[in-house]
């Protein structure tokens, strides 16, 4: 099977297992079923973006779009229940917190009961004819050509930007970690995507990215829930509360600090460079 063909029958792969994770949230839109789709959804859409670097044509462009925005309509849910796990942990030393964590499991609650009207609207099928039509366009724009130059060279592109964002890192701003993890993420996605065209990664690579994002993501979590703190409390928060997450905000990036420069290992800073787990000590 030459190259493109194995990329395409990745996708395939891909593809049905968001069709069937769809399905099962449509029967049960439980907290682990809408989690395996937003998974299913997001290896969908690196494999989309490799294709859309490689080969770019406008039924790909839709179906980013498209499922994107599926993603995207499940943040809100994704931050609360990651808040209210959080707040229900903590409120047996800080009870101050008491009136918060209610409001979180009332809005909870509400997207929840949200949650299926909003699912049923996610038919597989209206996005088919646009991964029929893409999948003929990929087939017949790849030919038989070798394209581990080529995703080699968008590996080469995305770490690059990476890099950049990391070098513009400012603790101050966790904006700029937070772009830096979207950098981060999309090469761990490419890496997962393509890995069947790439050189051999060290056993516990990706791993090692996901952790490293772990850490970034915990800082962006800390983020929203210190701003959402801020909002209910009417900028009033009692102080014990302000004192316990400010500290925590510290010890999570603190945390990444302690890693921050893993980045360099994940990858070639150079074409004409060696991976680094290849270099010799």
């Amino acid at each position: 099977m030459h190259d493109g063909k194995q990329l395409v029958h990745a996708f395939d792969g891909l593809w049905d297992k968001y069709r069937k994770r769809l399905t099962a949230c449509r029967r049960e839109s439980s907290e682990n079923a809408v989690h395996s789709l937003r998974i299913g959804t997001r290896r969908l859409l690196s494999s989309i973006e490799l294709f859309q670097a490689l080969a770019p044509q406008r039924e790909l462009r839709k179906l980013r779009k498209a499922l994107k925005a599926q993603l995207d309509s499940f943040d809100e849910l994704r931050d609360t229940q990651v808040m209210w796990q959080e707040i229900a942990a903590t409120l047996p030393i800080l009870p101050e917190l008491a009136p918060f964590l209610h409001h979180l499991t009332v809005a909870e609650q509400r997207l929840l009961a949200q949650t299926p009207a909003n699912i049923e609207h996610m038919e597989s099928s209206r996005l088919q004819p646009l991964v029929k039509k893409a999948r003929e366009h990929l087939l017949s724009d790849f030919g038989k050509a070798d394209l581990k130059p080529r995703i080699l060279a968008c590996a080469d592109g995305i770490y690059g930007t990476a890099m950049e964002r990391f070098r513009l890192i400012d603790i101050a701003q966790p904006v700029t970690i937070h772009h830096t993890r979207i950098a981060v993420k999309k090469l761990r996605y490419l890496l997962e995507s393509a890995d069947i065209l790439l050189p051999p990664l060290p056993d516990d690579h990706l791993q090692r990215i996901h952790d490293y994002l772990s850490d970034m993501g915990r800082i962006q979590d800390s983020c929203v829930l210190l701003l959402n703190l801020k909002n209910f409390f009417s900028e009033h928060i009692p102080a014990s509360v302000e004192t316990h997450y400010r500290q925590r905000h510290g010890n999570i990036i603190n945390a990444y600090m302690l890693r921050r420069d893993d980045i360099k290992q994940f990858w070639r800073t150079d074409p004409a460079s060696e991976f680094p787990w290849t270099k010799r000590s």
